[in-house]
């Protein structure tokens, strides 16, 4: 399978795309493009940027192309030898899972725009880039110029390249494994520092799970002038999107980086090799459902900062700081005592990504990061800190990576209780499966190892005392929140926008103070002026935030613990 890509005008962001097939032994070609993409669970079709489609036969005549279904191509082919797909994509969006052409650079995921034959995707692929001669490829394929060599059509649609004559390169090694950092954009990153603790925690990660899954690995960050998060994982590397650039280097949001790059390395083993049964080999023609995604996402959350930490790369407060974030955004979701993440899980398909009714889900990431806390704290514990999640993962690593088996729901529990040494179906059942709240088991489990998980009222009176939630846009607040069984939702819907309090702008009456007696709200509602008269509630402070701190005094069975 041969594909050549180029471009005309880089301002209207389409690639010229043309697939070559030998189809000597074919009477009819059927083409797909995939509807989703590993490390995004969810419906994609990328066939929606294909603007113009057409296919001619080597004597160059026009071959009729049938459309049965979506994202899915018909070529009648009996009479030549050899076929050539030519088409437009649309290649228009930045973020670390899509595809971008502009005037200095070409970034494209191929698993977006490249057709593929399902009879012949374990076939070697090849693709050429008619490319600037300027222009240098940041890729983990075989390279040959600009031509880019895969093994097959799921190597080749698991690694994304970024094409430009501005590349920032530099690279380390851990253990004789070669580790590539790629930089596009610009940037005031130290990179004596940066590379020092890369290194660092990769060193803990291939010590912990005992080696690397590949030989070679390649980060590629994009640096953006814009506000921007989102990371991707891929066999042999991951696309990193970051901005605003200004800030990449500096603290909280250097932090941030380190904290993508270590999860995204974990990756490599969690979710890449380490995979679950129903992802087991990847069918990129139908939907990817599965019920584990608090492993693929939670586990490689918790691990991400943890590694930081265990290896020095965080202190002991930033990485509480880091459990902190962690711990806002599990109880301020009320999603999770509705829906378990179990079932959440199996929802990524159509809504795991998107804003959808209020408090309906649990999010795989952070719930499914404090389910990994609990089960490692637990396992330390019952085992007088000789084992660990760590064990857990080796385990997996074992059983289903090294032999691409595929896991199921109850593999996972069962390699939990063998290194628990003791049942956990009830936690499962409870936390997982089921939506009991996790506050009173953290708040234990935390304060044997030296930590208090306190709750404190919220600084702004209105979040405290109605129980919502707002962001400050322009001249209004508006509303993204409401606490169930809240004050606030006898009078709010989300997405109000409050205008006035006592006819005075919101920030005005928070500066006088006067938060006694009925109060006049004015707000916008679908556009409509709406008017409602409240008193503040203030026997309740709703929408609690947690916050992590060190005992002052630690016993001994404390001081074992936070060292172990």
């Amino acid at each position: 399978m041969k594909y050549f890509i180029t471009y005309d005008n880089p301002l209207q962001r389409l690639l010229d795309i043309t697939l070559t097939i030998d189809t000597r032994q074919l009477s009819t070609l059927e083409l797909k493009l995939p509807i989703w993409r590993p490390g995004r669970y969810e419906a994609a079709n990328y066939a929606k940027n294909i603007q113009k489609i057409t296919a001619t036969s080597g004597q160059g005549h026009e071959l009729p192309i049938r459309k049965p279904k979506p994202s899915y191509w018909e070529i009648e082919c009996k009479e030549a030898n050899e076929v050539s797909i030519h088409y437009i994509y649309y290649a228009h969006e930045m973020d670390a899972g899509n595809s971008l052409l502009d005037e200095g650079m070409v970034y494209i995921n191929f698993i977006n725009c490249l057709l593929y034959l399902e009879d012949r995707m374990e076939e070697p692929h090849e693709v050429m880039l008619d490319l600037p001669d300027s222009y240098s490829i940041a890729c983990s394929l075989k390279q040959d110029g600009h031509l880019l060599r895969a093994n097959s059509y799921f190597e080749l649609a698991d690694s994304p390249m970024i094409a430009s004559n501005s590349l920032d390169y530099r690279t380390y090694e851990v253990d004789s494994y070669k580790f590539h950092i790629w930089i596009q954009g610009k940037h005031s990153l130290d990179m004596k520092a940066l590379l020092d603790q890369f290194e660092q925690f990769t060193k803990l990660q291939i010590e912990v799970m005992g080696g690397f899954p590949v030989s070679e690995y390649h980060f590629l960050f994009h640096i953006l002038p814009y506000k921007h998060y989102h990371g991707v994982e891929h066999g042999s590397s991951t696309v990193i999107t970051l901005g605003p650039s200004e800030e990449v280097s500096k603290k909280p949001f250097y932090n941030e980086l380190l904290g993508v790059s270590s999860h995204e390395l974990f990756h490599t083993w969690n979710i890449l090799k380490i995979r679950p049964k129903e992802m087991t080999p990847y069918d990129f023609g139908q939907p990817s459902v599965f019920p584990t995604g608090f492993v693929a996402e939670g586990f490689t959350t918790y691990y991400g900062d943890l590694f930081l930490k265990r290896s020095g790369v965080f202190s002991t407060e930033e990485y509480l700081n880091e459990l902190e974030k962690l711990f806002k955004r599990h109880f301020l979701n009320y999603g999770r005592l509705n829906n378990s993440v179990y079932d959440s899980s199996i929802d990524l398909w159509f809504d795991g990504y998107q804003h959808s009714a209020p408090h309906k889900k649990s999010s795989i990431y952070v719930e499914g990061a404090v389910i990994a806390l609990l089960l490692d704290l637990q396992i330390r514990l019952n085992s007088d800190h000789d084992r660990s999640l760590d064990d857990v993962m080796r385990i997996l690593w074992k059983r289903f990576g090294k032999t691409q088996r595929g896991y199921t729901y109850n593999d996972i529990v069962r390699a939990c209780e063998e290194v628990m040494g003791d049942s956990l179906g009830d936690f499962f059942d409870s936390y997982v499966k089921g939506t009991k709240d996790t506050k009173v088991l953290l708040v234990k489990l935390l304060a044997k190892f030296g930590l208090e998980l306190s709750f404190k009222d919220r600084p702004n009176i209105l979040e405290k005392t109605l129980g919502i939630l707002f962001v400050k846009k322009e001249d209004s607040n508006t509303i993204v929140s409401i606490e169930p069984e809240s004050v606030g939702e006898q009078y709010f819907s989300v997405r109000d926008q409050i205008k006035s309090i006592n006819n005075k702008s919101v920030s005005k009456w928070v500066e006088e103070g006067k938060y006694e007696g009925e109060l006049l709200f004015e707000a916008l509602r679908h556009g409509n002026p709406v008017e409602m008269k409240v008193t503040l509630d203030f026997s309740n402070s709703y929408f609690l935030v947690p916050k992590v701190t060190e005992l002052k005094s630690l016993n001994k069975e404390n001081e074992k613990a936070w060292h172990s």
